[in-house]
């Protein structure tokens, strides 16, 4: 991702980034291609070989990702799945992109790129550019579920690998919840995949089961539930601890029951850390940093700060004074070297940052408490939000 000889390095000491050759998110889905045959389009032979698949040689895959389960928390927890401790040695070490969130990962999964060229750069973007003079809120959209009036599909320019595939005649198939058929993120990131809905855990396996058994080439089966207990409970509770021993559990049923010549690869989008009140820093409260701020967009971990007409030089050099170590930070000549070249760096304004330890960076005059209040939150460089298992589980 980003480049050491690049003005970021020094602004990145100590990120969890990879280095040259190291396996990424974006290689899962070109090496599940291969799989089936290493000609079609978005396929990627090594990256096949990389993670345990031999190139052309499975009839079909499925391909499954856990929403927020890491590879530092996973293996906090190891010892409560014992579907993947048996598998630790067919598991590979992967690192997701920056940032390391959902609507950022998930579409850099399914089109081989990263948020640079996908413009999904974060939870949220600001829209228009205009200060507030008047002091309104801040028009901020979800890029999870986009706004009215803004299109998915001409936000999000890159082809899917799922559009390839059906370009070329390969079917494939999305399994999530019914209401996410048709939502922005589906469309965005996922477009050119047939969608099946199904709600629980044991409803969405069946439903990739039966995807298979009528022949479907490559299934995509996502589950979300470790990550939203791990917003609410945090990833060190008994409560993460009992969604990843149901999900392992699941797991283990479906792995029973699976076609033959079917490989299963497993992997996540990102990992999380747990925060706290105590660690919230809220721009509301802090007038050091608020000074010469329009808004900020993003997440708490991944922070996109937009200054006033004219002062974004003046509010960067401040919050790296301020934030030193705590923080890494980018100004807008070094977004491209670790969000990857393309459109999306235009969106995040004059700083892009990444707390360093476990602070999440809020404003409670614009943010709803809930927003504020979750304990498990992601974003960051850090390596439990970094780093990601992919596993061959068949």
């Amino acid at each position: 991702m980003a480049d050491p000889a690049s003005g970021a390095g020094s602004a990145l000491d100590g990120a969890e980034l990879p280095a040259a050759g190291d396996l990424l998110l974006t290689d899962v889905l070109g090496a599940c291609v291969a799989a089936l045959d290493p000609a079609l389009p978005g396929g990627d032979s090594g990256a096949a070989s990389r993670v345990g698949l031999e190139a052309g040689g499975h009839r079909q895959v499925l391909v499954v990702l856990a929403d927020g389960l890491g590879r530092v928390p996973l293996e906090a927890r190891i010892g409560h799945a014992p579907v993947l401790r048996a598998h630790r040695g067919d598991t590979a070490v992967a690192h997701t992109i920056a940032p390391s969130t959902t609507a950022a990962a998930i579409t850099a999964f399914a089109t081989g790129r990263r948020p640079g060229a996908t413009r999904m750069v974060g939870y949220s973007v600001l829209r228009g550019d205009a200060p507030r003079a008047d002091g309104s809120a801040p028009e901020v959209m979800n890029l999870l579920a986009f706004a009215e009036g803004v299109d998915p599909v001409q936000w999000q320019p890159c082809d899917t690998i799922f559009e390839r595939l059906s370009r070329a005649g390969v079917g494939s198939c999305v399994v999530s919840p019914p209401t996410f058929a048709n939502s922005g993120l589906t469309r965005a990131a996922l477009r050119g995949a047939r969608h099946v809905g199904a709600v629980s855990w044991s409803q969405r396996m069946r439903a990739a089961l039966r995807e298979l058994q009528a022949g479907t080439p490559l299934v995509y089966l996502y589950w979300s539930d470790i990550d939203h207990v791990g917003h609410h409970h945090g990833c060190g509770s008994e409560q993460w601890t009992a969604a990843l021993e149901d999900f392992d559990a699941g797991l283990g049923a479906l792995l029973r029951r699976l076609p033959e010549q079917v490989a299963v690869m497993l992997t996540a989008d990102h990992g999380m850390v747990d925060t706290g009140p105590d660690l919230l820093i809220d721009l509301a409260r802090r007038p050091d940093l608020d000074e010469g701020v329009d808004a900020i967009a993003g997440e708490a971990r991944s922070v996109h700060v937009h200054a006033r007409p004219g002062r974004g030089p003046e509010v960067l050099a401040r919050w790296r004074e301020i934030l030193g170590d705590g923080a890494w930070i980018l100004g807008p000549e070094e977004m491209p070297g670790v969000l990857g070249e393309g459109p999306g760096s235009a969106l995040i304004g004059d700083a892009l940052v990444f707390p360093s330890g476990r602070a999440g960076i809020v404003d409670s005059r614009w943010q709803t408490p809930a927003s504020i209040a979750q304990v498990g939150v992601h974003g960051s460089l850090t390596p439990d939000e970094m780093l990601i298992p992919v596993v061959r589980l068949a």
